[in-house]
């Protein structure tokens, strides 16, 4: 995708993830690759987001990690997001959410099942051990819950992240991992938490990983 393009889509982006509750005051971030120009931009640090115009988007060389334009300092995730492009080649976008249910889940399970259809096609979901937010440690952990086979993982005591083939998809995918982490959530405290079968959500993941290329 076009820088610029790119710039104005973070932008509705991160404004769309506060709209739905998916990220509170400035704590999220999004970010997008534009690979032919090997560059990404990501929403920048501490400003709300309908305060943000294009040029205050930070830019950042996906080789080097340099911030190489944009007025505004990036995420201090932009680690992760940069980590998670270079693992995940075919992925074009990366949205990371302090979501309630799904930082819930993310202490009390060490692997989040699929509880709702919706979600089968990125479940289980695996829980990123808790490391310093903005640390090269919790880029390398949330690359490894991934693995080779998913986009999302949650990240312990700390929220959500989910990449997707389009900034779209990589939030729907950040709401559906939302939606059942509350529906786990509420089911586990009454202790009548029942994950869907391997058998029906197997299926329903493995067209995800050929659709999402990652075969």
């Amino acid at each position: 995708m076009e820088k610029e393009r790119a710039k104005e889509q973070v932008i509705q982006a991160a404004i769309e993830c506060s709209d739905k509750k998916l990220i509170h005051g400035t704590s999220g971030n999004v970010s997008i690759a534009c690979r032919e120009e090997g560059v990404m931009v990501i929403t920048p640090s501490g400003i709300p987001y309908e305060e943000i115009t294009p040029d205050m988007v930070p830019v950042i060389d996906l080789a080097t990690g340099e911030w190489t334009e944009g007025k505004c300092k990036p995420s201090t995730e932009a680690p992760m997001h940069r980590l998670i492009f270079l693992n995940k080649v075919k992925m074009e976008a990366v949205v990371h959410t302090h979501s309630p249910f799904a930082t819930a889940m993310s202490i009390l399970v060490e692997e989040l099942p699929a509880v709702a259809a919706a979600s089968a096609p990125y479940s289980p979901v695996k829980v990123a051990p808790f490391e310093i937010p903005g640390s090269q440690e919790i880029a390398e952990e949330a690359v490894k819950a991934m693995g080779d086979h998913n986009v999302v993982c949650l990240l312990e005591n700390h929220g959500l992240i989910a990449a997707g083939r389009n900034v779209s998809q990589a939030m729907s995918i950040a709401e559906y991992v939302e939606e059942n982490s509350q529906i786990a959530y509420y089911t586990y405290a009454a202790e009548k938490m029942k994950p869907l079968p391997e058998s029906g959500y197997k299926i329903m993941h493995d067209r995800a990983v050929k659709k999402l290329g990652l075969e």
